[in-house]
This record gives C-alpha cells, structure tokens and sequence, in this order.
C-alpha cells in the first residue's frame, strides 16, 4: 500500500469515529432503481473507505504482474545471447529497486530502457542502444547498469581496449565484479593477452566456483600455461558443482593426465610415466595417444604383449583408429605380412564403428602381400561408401600399373592424387584445423581437448566430392 492510500485510510477513519460519535442518529438512504437500502453515515463511509481499499489493492497486483512479464521478457531477450551470464541479469534486472531511489512510475520506464537497450544491442543496433542508453541514464543517474549495458555495446563492436578499460571499473563494484571479471577475460583472450586473462580467471575463481564461464576459463588458460595440477583442481570443482558433465569430465582429466605422463617421460621418470598413464587411460580408454603409449610401454617392458594387446583392444572397440590398428599389427609377427592380414581380419569383426577403415588397412596389407584380388574387392567396398583418398588412389594406380600392366591407367590415377581428401587424421573441432598427429592443445587457435580423429578428412568440396574415376570390376587373369 502506498504512503499515499495508507494516509487517506487512516483520516478517513478518524473522521468516521469523529463523525459517529457526534451525531449517532444521522442515517443515509440510498434508492437506486429497485436496490433500496438505509444506512448510517459511518457505515457509508466506511464502505467507502473500503472501496478505496480493494480499488488500491487490484492496481498493485496489476503492476506487480506488468513488471514480473517486463523482467521476463527482457530476461529472455537477453538469455538468447548471452545464456552464462546469469549475474548480468541480476544487475540489470535485479538490483535497479535495490540501489535506485526512484519512484514506480521511473522505475517501470528503466525497465522497459534496458530491454530496449539489450534488443538493440541484440539487433547489432550500436546507434540506438546507445540512444536508449543516454535516455536510461537521464532517469537512473551513473549507475552501474550504465557501464554493464556499455560493455555489451563494445563486446559487440570488438572493441576490445575499451572493454578491457570499462572492465576494471566495474571490477571495483562489489555487486557487479564478477561482471566486470568475465568481461576482462572475454578481451584479455581476444587480444591474445593470456597471461593477464589467467589472473583474471584465477581472481574469479577465488570469488566464485559455482558459474559455468569462471570453470571454463579458469580451467582452458590453466591448461594452455601447462599448469596441469592447476587445470585439474579447476576441473574437480567444475564436477562437484555439478557444471562439468560426466563424460566431459573424464575425457578432459584423461588429457591432463596423459600430458603430466609424458612429461615424467620426457624427464625419464619412468615409474611416474607408467602412474599417470595408466590413470589417463583408467579415466578414458577412448583416448588413443595414451593408450598407444601405454601398450608400448608394456611392450618395451619385459615383452609384456597380452597387457599390451588388452589396452589396444579395449580402445578400438570404443574409437578405432589406423594408430591403433598399426600398433596392434607391430606386437605380432612384425615381419610377416600374412600372419598380419589374418590378425586384421579379426580386428575388423570388432570394429562396427568405422568398417570403412578396415577396408582400407586389409587394401594395404594385401598389396604389400601380392594379393591383388582381395586388395581390389576391399577397395571397391572402400569407395562405396567414401570419396577417393590419397592411400587408396595410391593402391589402384599401383594394381593398374603391378597387376594390370595398365600404364595409362596408372598414370591416371597418380594425376588424380593431389585432388584426393587426406586417408585420416585429428581434425579441431573448434577451428577445422588438421594435423596428422594429435595435441591436446590446437595448434592454431588453442583450444584445449578439441581434436578429434577422422577416417578422412575432406578438402575443399571441389576436391572431396570426386568420383572413382571410373574404376570398374576387372577380371583377373
């Protein structure tokens, strides 16, 4: 009730005792159309004063539910973009009664000058967010909303000095820091400013460990400064809030584990290489770079082929890779390429997850064997199902050229090489970019955990869409 309303009720009262107690007979009589009714004058002015009372209490319901649709609406708008930036939202849309003096009617227009605002900035309407800006500033003074809503006008124009500059400010706010924090490693990152940007991270951090950003900061600059220890503090807390998924958690913790063991390695720390590893692959055994350490170590360790042989099994039939299936190859019969084509052949019945890749690896095998027939049928399955690669190109000029006495043909197919999409290799999934060996941080933009294995990667769609070239059964002789 309004200080106003309350005041009103409260004379009217008064005036009612007075007004009974000075004259008790008076009566008023009410006759309108066939509703006949007589009453005292108190009687009347209380239902009066009652009257007031409800018309007052359903005008602030109808505000209270305007402003509850305004605060949601301009959440939605505002969650459409920018959906981890849940203490933005407090500000904006939270703390404006809490920190502003300012009266209903003022309160409703600010509301309604942030939406505005925010769906410009939406929009990518620099010109009139900051047009709504200057309007908002007029009715609620340098508020801090002001320097939040500037922030997200400089985030969209890539201005990332100002950003930076406006960030330190906010950072001095105790009820927007944690704002000004984010918006500080958003531009220390885009300005390739890791370092700062990791204190950045490790102040909010401190502060906070319930937010989905702070974890994903915090945890991506830890990991690119090779603070494993560090990384992996940061990821159990990321899981014990909750905010990491099960799956994403074991297969980052992998990664952290698997790079503390090669560095133990390197150091020549076998024991620590051998701890770390074995963790990495406890962790995740669809990691194929710790897995193949692993059983080369087993390996190169008193001959130890079963438990090697175990760790490369378990991992192809979870992501079977040309790495693993060539490591398994190597722990029997290195030199005999039959005995190897048989040990494939039983790979492949437990690889349903990319057939194509048996088809490929049995190619070679049986060219380097001689056995043209069988090579030729597994490359024609091959490209049922796949666009021509380098390897495979390679295998049918060498069968037109060996086996067909097909110079031509051959000659053909090696001018075809270039054109060919590459047979494997780790792609990023962040940026695209592709490299034959994997990392755990992408060489080109950094980003950790991202790389994932390919049976072949396209090139240009010009070049990844074309055709086998017209290469048809043939019988043999």
């Amino acid at each position: 009730m309004t200080r106003k309303i309350s005041t009103f009720i409260f004379i009217g009262l008064i005036f009612t005792v007075i007004v009974w107690m000075l004259d008790k007979a008076s009566v008023v009589t009410v006759d309108w159309r066939s509703y006949h009714e007589i009453l005292s004058v108190p009687e009347l002015m209380l239902l009066v004063l009652m009257f007031v009372l409800v018309i007052d209490v359903c005008n602030r319901i109808c505000r209270k539910i305007f402003n509850l649709q305004v605060r949601e609406a301009y959440k939605a708008s505002y969650l459409e973009n920018e959906i981890k930036e849940n203490a933005a939202i407090d500000v904006l849309a939270g703390k404006i009664s809490e920190k502003i003096v300012i009266d209903r009617k003022d309160f409703d227009k600010s509301l309604l000058l942030v939406l505005r605002a925010m769906t410009a900035i939406t929009a990518g309407d620099m010109n009139e967010a900051r047009f709504h800006i200057k309007n908002l500033k007029k009715v609620i003074g340098n508020d801090p909303i002001i320097d939040v809503l500037k922030m997200k006008i400089y985030k969209g124009e890539k201005n990332y000095d100002k950003m930076e500059e406006l960030s330190a400010r906010i950072m001095k706010n105790s009820d927007i820091q944690i704002v000004g924090m984010k918006a500080a490693v958003e531009a220390q990152m885009e300005k390739k400013e890791f370092k700062e940007a990791l204190a950045t991270a490790n102040r909010a951090f401190e502060l906070r460990q319930d937010l989905y950003w702070i974890i994903e900061s915090a945890f991506e600059l830890r990991a690119k400064a090779q603070d494993w220890e560090g990384a992996l503090q940061v990821l159990d807390a990321g899981r014990k809030k909750k905010i990491i998924p099960a799956d994403k958690y074991k297969r980052l913790k992998a990664i952290i584990l698997f790079e503390r063991a090669k560095e133990f390695q390197k150091a020549g720390d076998e024991v620590n290489f051998f701890k770390f590893c074995s963790q990495a692959v406890e962790a995740d055994d669809t990691l194929v770079p710790a897995a193949v350490a692993l059983a080369e170590y087993y390996k190169n360790t008193d001959n130890q082929v079963r438990k090697a042989a175990d760790i490369l099994l378990r991992v192809w039939k979870k992501n079977p890779t040309d790495e693993v299936a060539y490591a398994y190859l190597d722990l029997y019969h290195h030199n005999d390429v039959n005995a190897k084509i048989q040990n494939m052949e039983s790979l492949a019945m437990s690889n349903s997850l990319r057939p194509s890749l048996n088809n490929r690896i049995l190619a070679e095998l049986c060219a380097e064997a001689g056995k043209w027939k069988k090579a030729k049928g597994e490359l024609e399955i091959f490209l049922i199902n796949n666009p021509c690669t380098k390897r495979v190109c390679s295998l049918i000029a060498e069968y037109e050229e060996v086996f067909n006495k097909n110079k031509k043909e051959a000659k053909s197919w090696k001018d075809k090489y270039k054109n060919c999409a590459d047979d494997s290799g780790w792609v990023c999934e962040e940026c695209g970019e592709k490299t034959a060996e994997w990392h755990s941080v992408c060489p080109k933009c950094k980003a950790f955990g991202a790389e994932k294995w390919h049976l072949y990667v396209e090139q240009d769609k010009q070049e990844s869409d074309m055709s086998n070239g017209g290469y048809e059964d043939e019988d043999e002789e």
